[in-house]
């Protein structure tokens, strides 16, 4: 039977018996010597685990010579101080803010830890190896053992012995089986996690009009929206711990936690290339088959459109990078939104019950490559997964096709047009040149500046609104539109996040509480909110069935309350917005330095911010209103004159009337109406009716959060 030697500073000289499954004997090229330091083994061994001095220890392990680990040397433990050994006392075994979903301690019981530091080898080949586990190469894995043992009546010196000769790294299915009764194994390291699935996507069509529209309106063969499947790689790359804990009913429970304090970054990357044509399997044609009326026809007359080879290469890459992007922001809020402390992917296994197959995809799975758990294997009940809550959320593909109304089909606004994604959500944006040159990023390839497009989409929104209050005027087929906002901080802190939540409060969709996110977690790096509000003809229509301007200004007011919080910086913005009296007067003064002079204690920045919610919700009552007054002349005029065709002189010259009004105000619309407080006031106006998506992405803290009443197919499975 294989041994190694014991000893400490003070005399004490042991002989450890390995254990048949010890991972020293089984991966140790050499069999090492063991010193404890910084503890008197020699003189406390006899001691009980519930003594104090035994309980109070915190204690060194130091290996007299490097250690190689595995075949190729996959891993080195270095000569020295390179391990711990310890007591877990209380009630629960580990740390909350560390990786969580703690593991109770039963009365009179206690946790021995032995812990063991070793590096990685360089280079990619020996970064897959077995005892590796997705580590990068050249990064520090710590392996660690939780024994538990009676308190009273356990010797520490047979504890420390048992626990050193029995030690597990948790790299193969053998060595979950060699798990003690109630123990626990780790590995923590940095590194990446792999998981390749098939996703289902389901691709929804914003159709937005451009301030010219053609009279009559044409009618747009559109999709209410379909399935589109993508094969797709998503990597995870942070400090993660994996940790098989053995059950009372012998199970093993086997889960993969990231830092609580730590980032998670998530890349996905499509396994499907940039095609070189259009209408077969390609990403781009799948797309337009989801959201095309007619599809057969929208593919044939882009054929016919003779489209080049860089118009194509431009549009498939748009489209994949789009997608791309849309599945990493999906990731990554589902990672936030996990409750403190729980595991992003948590397996039961039945080990009597495997097979040799499910055991190999185990072993592949503790490699690094999260896959094979997500098919159906004998003997593994899947717990938790984050791509299952990836799927089982609104996972929506949006295609944004502004001007579609100019162009009556699909197939003609792209051949013509441009197609670019929004690099912050993954959007999809179909649209003519000139303003395709608007919105286009000068620094992402195939992308749209994020802050030029918020600004249209809002603009074309408002535009679309009014459209669908003309057209049910007339009683015309109508559309869904869609609202939205979204941006992207790369670098977001505590207060950032807070506000970013806020919103989500403030469209009633988010407690307090929910919003609250961690202070513990400091900075968040990168953080996404994309919130979309949904609206139908007849529900875009109620916007308008007021004239008067007061109205809206309530409304706008109340946006500012919901939005500025009684304890914020600029909390003096909220004085006006619930001040009747005092908006009234703003209202009459009018002029800027009158209304500056109402606030004469309040330092310049906030007069002006103010200010600037002022000209905000004035412009936006009086352009609500005025479109109000406008549709009301149509509908009478059609009142006192039934059976007339909207293509009647009198009938256009109110249409028109309209379009002026419109027009006029797009070409003033306020910056702030593309802010969160333009979709908080049109979700007001709506009554809270819209359907309303919101998202929240960053792997430390998330929100999901979906009010829509109809079936999003979002199903998908593991390659």
């Amino acid at each position: 039977m294989a041994t190694i030697k014991l000893s400490d500073q003070f005399g004490l000289d042991e002989t450890v018996q390995l254990a048949d499954r010890s991972a020293l004997l089984q991966y140790a090229q050499e069999l090492p010597a063991l010193l404890m330091t910084g503890a008197n083994i020699s003189q406390i061994g006899g001691l009980t685990l519930d003594q104090p001095a035994v309980l109070a220890l915190q204690t060194g392990l130091s290996f007299s010579d490097p250690v190689a680990l595995g075949e190729d040397t996959e891993l080195t433990i270095d000569a020295g101080v390179h391990g711990s050994f310890a007591i877990a006392t209380g009630d629960s075994l580990f740390s909350p803010d560390a990786f969580g979903d703690n593991i109770a301690i039963p009365a009179g019981s206690c946790y021995v830890s032995t812990a063991i530091d070793a590096n990685v080898a360089a280079g990619p080949v020996i970064a897959a190896g077995n005892l590796t586990f997705g580590a990068n190469a050249g990064a520090t894995l710590q392996f660690a053992n939780y024994r538990r043992f009676p308190a009273a009546g356990t010797p520490l010196l047979d504890a420390l012995k048992e626990s050193i000769g029995g030690f597990v790294i948790p790299a193969t299915p053998e060595a979950l089986d060699a798990v003690p009764a109630n123990g626990v194994v780790t590995a923590t390291g940095t590194g990446s996690l792999k998981l390749s699935v098939t996703a289902n996507l389901f691709a929804a069509t914003n159709p937005l009009a451009a301030l010219t529209l053609p009279a009559p309106i044409p009618a747009v063969k559109l999709s209410a929206g379909g399935s589109v499947q993508a094969g797709a790689t998503f990597t995870l790359t942070g400090q993660y711990q994996i940790r098989a804990q053995k059950l009372e009913n012998g199970r093993i429970r086997l889960g993969w936690y990231r830092k609580q304090s730590e980032a998670l970054t998530v890349s996905a990357t499509l396994s499907e290339g940039i095609a070189a044509d259009v209408g077969g399997t390609d990403l781009f044609s799948l797309v337009l088959g989801a959201i095309s009326g007619d599809p057969k026809a929208d593919v044939a007359e882009l054929k016919n459109e003779d489209l080049n080879a860089a118009q194509i290469q431009s549009i498939q890459a748009a489209v994949q990078a789009a997608v791309q992007r849309k599945l990493e922001v999906a990731f990554s809020a589902q990672i936030g939104a996990l409750q403190s402390g729980q595991a992003a992917f948590l397996y039961e296994i039945d080990m009597a019950a495997t097979t040799p197959e499910s055991r190999e995809q185990i072993a592949r799975a503790l490699r690094g490559d999260l896959t094979p758990l997500h098919a159906d294997l004998a003997g593994v009940q899947a717990i938790r997964s984050i791509w299952r809550a990836v799927q089982q959320s609104s996972l929506t593909l949006k295609v944004n096709l502004l001007g579609i109304y100019n162009f009556i089909s699909i197939a003609k606004l792209t051949s013509m047009g441009a197609t670019l994604f929004e690099p912050s959500t993954g959007a999809l944006v179909i649209t003519d040149k000139t303003t395709a040159e608007r919105i286009r990023s000068q620094q992402v390839n195939f992308g749209a500046d994020s802050d030029k497009l918020r600004a249209v989409l809002a603009e074309s929104f408002l535009i679309t609104a009014v459209y669908h209050g003309g057209q049910s005027v007339i009683g015309a087929p109508a559309l869904q539109c869609s609202h939205s906002f979204f941006t992207l901080d790369r670098d977001a802190d505590v207060d950032k996040m807070r506000l970013l939540a806020r919103t989500g409060v403030a469209l009633g969709l988010v407690s307090s509480d929910e919003a609250a996110p961690p202070a513990s977690a400091g900075d968040f790096g990168r953080a996404t909110l994309y919130i979309e509000a949904q609206y139908d003809q007849a529900l875009a229509s109620t916007l308008f069935s007021s004239a008067d301007s007061s109205v809206y200004d309530d409304i706008g007011r109340t946006a500012v309350q919901l939005l500025v919080g009684p304890g914020d910086e600029d909390s003096a913005r909220r004085i006006p917005a619930s001040d009747d009296v005092l908006w009234k007067k703003m209202r009459t003064l009018g002029d800027a330095q009158d209304i500056l002079a109402l606030f004469p204690s309040l330092p310049e920045p906030l007069k002006h911010a103010i200010f600037a919610d002022y000209l905000t919700i004035v412009w936006w009552s009086d352009a609500m209103a005025g479109a109000a007054q406008r549709l009301q002349a149509m509908q009478q005029f059609l009142a006192a004159h039934p059976g007339t065709p909207p293509t009647d002189p009198e009938f256009q010259k109110r249409r028109a009337a309209l379009a002026d009004h419109i027009q006029s105000v797009a070409a003033n619309t306020r910056e702030e109406f593309g802010q969160p407080w333009g979709l908080v006031a049109m979700n007001e106006l709506s009554g809270r009716k819209a359907a309303i998506t919101f998202l929240l992405a960053n792997s430390k803290f998330g929100i999901v959060k979906n009010t829509r009443q109809e079936a999003v197919a979002t199903s998908g499975s593991a390659d």
